[in-house]
């Protein structure tokens, strides 16, 4: 894999939530989850291409957790669970394809 780059192509912490904020608003719980599973899916798969590096994701998806579980949105519980599992573990190859075969269900479910 190539050097890993830091955290730049995920969104701050602080416009993270705006957008979660506006989508939640805006579209209500569904889509707000729909969000949180593709950030996760796209955040794993730039782990996976070498664009950001394990710790980076854990921390970013740590302070995401937090985030959602002191606000009062509506996160399915599955979608949580990625998140959690993304807070506070390191990456590796087992634990990309319990990620992307668990969003690959979520996202059958809600078809």
């Amino acid at each position: 894999m190539s050097k890993h780059r830091g955290s730049r192509f995920l969104p701050t912490l602080t416009d993270l939530i705006a957008a979660l904020e506006n989508v939640n608003d805006v579209r209500g719980a569904l889509h707000l989850n729909l969000f949180i599973i593709f950030l996760a899916g796209y955040a794993i798969n730039m782990w996976l291409g070498g664009l950001i590096d394990s710790e980076t994701l854990r921390e970013y998806f740590s302070k995401l957790r937090e985030t959602l579980i002191s606000g009062s949105y509506d996160i399915d519980r599955e979608i949580m669970e990625i998140v959690s599992t993304l807070g506070s573990d390191l990456i590796n190859e087992a634990t990309y394809d319990e990620i992307i075969n668990k969003a690959v269900m979520i996202l059958r479910d809600l078809a």
